[in-house]
């Protein structure tokens, strides 16, 4: 999770804007205790980040996904960083190297060649030592945000049980059905399209296979295995209660015409607690995990003097 602290929209800014002049780039933005963050500081932050994502390998609909998650968040998204970093240092942990040369070694060998790997840190304006300091500080917010958050998380087996109670629904499979379908479309002649749709029930009607006529007939792929609930109710109507093998009448729509055949039917089945309690699990830990994090970042704000310039 802490990989994405750092990006924001301003990264949009680093890379496709011009350069401001120094006294711009010297413009506060905000104050934390003793400390300013600049536009330069800005800048260079989200410059750092972008490329040490594309040096770890990160695809760019990864990248594009951070992006925009925090592009909402701008300054406040640098100023939550500096509130865990700093957090973690008064914390007095400590990373080992060793864990750092791991992670280092682990992008390294994404790449054909350690030269490779260090021309690609150079290309992206980063050395050995910016990239070890970046890992330092992402293992450090880790550090205490699982001190300080995820260690502090309790879910008890009664919590599973009530939330599997009250949401009983969405454990639910619901029915489906397996429908062959043909479908002729409405045209400028909208009578021979009824012409067409006929001529294809008759040949149903005289015993021809299904599966021929609407080989023959049909404009559109046969429907397939479906949800009865993603049906239109007008449609949903004339085919649910059809038995198995049973063909229906002609279907009337908007945009055309139908003929259904039932070929199989599932039932909805409910799932069981045993089944579903890890995955309730999860949705229980991560809902506590985002109340408690931001709880833990609003308590670390109140603590802290912070001046958003405007």
């Amino acid at each position: 999770m802490l990989n994405k602290y750092f990006l924001s929209c301003f990264l949009l800014f680093c890379f496709f804007y011009p350069r401001p002049s120094l006294a711009i780039e010297d413009g506060i933005l905000a104050i934390v205790n003793d400390q300013v963050i600049t536009i330069k500081d800005l800048r260079d932050a989200m410059k750092g980040v972008f490329s040490q994502l594309r040096i770890e390998g990160r695809s760019p609909a990864e990248i594009e996904e951070i992006m925009t998650q925090y592009e909402t968040k701008g300054i406040q998204q640098l100023i939550e960083d500096r509130l865990v970093l700093t957090a973690a240092e008064q914390s007095g942990i400590i990373i080992k190297p060793v864990a750092i040369e791991t992670k280092i070694r682990e992008i390294e060998s994404n790449y054909p060649s350690s030269q490779a790997f260090r021309d690609a840190l150079l290309k992206e304006g980063l050395t050995i030592t910016d990239l070890r300091k970046k890992i330092s500080d992402q293992f450090k917010g880790q550090v205490v945000v699982e001190n300080e958050v995820r260690a502090k998380i309790k879910i008890n087996p009664q919590e599973v049980t009530a939330y599997f109670n009250s949401h009983i629904q969405e454990f639910k499979n619901r029915p489906r059905l397996y429908l062959n379908s043909i479908f002729v479309q409405k045209g400028l002649a909208s009578e021979s399209a009824k012409e067409k749709i006929e001529q294809a029930m008759d040949q149903v009607k005289l015993g021809r296979d299904f599966k021929e006529v609407l080989q023959e007939f049909s404009e559109l792929p046969s429907v397939g295995e479906i949800s009865s609930d993603s049906l239109r109710p007008e449609l949903k109507d004339k085919v649910s209660f059809l038995n198995i093998g049973q063909v229906s009448e002609i279907i009337e729509m908007d945009n055309g015409y139908y003929i259904f055949k039932l070929e199989g039917r599932t039932p909805g089945i409910e799932a069981s607690l045993s089944a579903e309690k890890d995955r309730i699990y999860q949705k229980i830990y991560q809902d506590k995990f985002r109340q408690r994090f931001r709880e833990w970042i609003d308590g670390l704000r109140k603590k802290t003097y912070i001046e958003i310039k405007e």
